[in-house]
């Protein structure tokens, strides 16, 4: 799967709902995020951050209210990952 850098939630819960299949998704909403800080958390941070021009990764954290004073990698990852478990709470109601 090609992934663009999203600049947008919805853009990166897309590109998440189109990664996940609907088992993963269900597992997700009953962790917390700090549980898939090495899978999800790191698809993220390989495909979305790291290696990525400064401006993408600051659209994204924009995307996500992260503070980028600096770049987190980890923090933004994880931060990413609580609104998608959010998105996926509301979706499901």
């Amino acid at each position: 799967m090609e992934t663009k850098i999203p600049q947008t939630k919805q853009e990166a819960f897309a590109q998440l709902d189109a990664l996940l299949n609907e088992k993963d998704k269900s597992e997700l909403v009953k962790g917390d995020a700090i549980d898939y800080h090495f899978s999800l958390g790191m698809w993220i941070r390989n495909n979305w951050i790291y290696g990525q021009s400064e401006e993408d990764v600051e659209g994204l954290g924009k995307a996500f209210r992260h503070d980028m004073w600096f770049i987190d990698p980890d923090g933004l990852s994880e931060k990413i990952i609580e609104s998608y478990q959010g998105y996926l709470k509301r979706k499901n109601k």
